[in-house]
């Protein structure tokens, strides 16, 4: 098996789960948290993200629709860009509404 098979062309790769993908995936994880939403929802967010990861490396280059391999990596690549996201965006609500907390330490 070789690498164009399982993620396709590396360049594309970058430029749409990594780069594309990680910014569509670290907003969703900033809007869960400024909504005061539980971490759990991340992974319902994370599938659709990364289907459309997919959509566009089918749709826009001609990549296969089912390489699981990529499905794999696109949906672990958002689900930490999204987990990130949300424990900053998180954390400075908490700083923010809670100043008192901080003041202990």
């Amino acid at each position: 098996m070789s690498e164009t098979f399982l993620i396709g062309d590396p360049r594309v790769f970058i430029g749409v789960t990594l780069v594309l993908g990680g910014l569509a995936s670290f907003a969703a994880g900033r809007a869960v948290a400024l909504t005061w939403r539980p971490l759990w929802l991340l992974p319902l967010y994370g599938l659709p993200l990364a289907f459309a990861m997919r959509f566009l490396h089918w749709s826009l280059f001609g990549e296969p629709l089912a390489a699981p391999l990529a499905a794999l990596i696109a949906y672990g690549w958002s689900l930490l860009v999204q987990g990130l996201a949300w424990r900053f965006a998180h954390d400075a609500l908490v700083r923010r509404q809670y100043p008192w907390l901080r003041q202990n330490r």
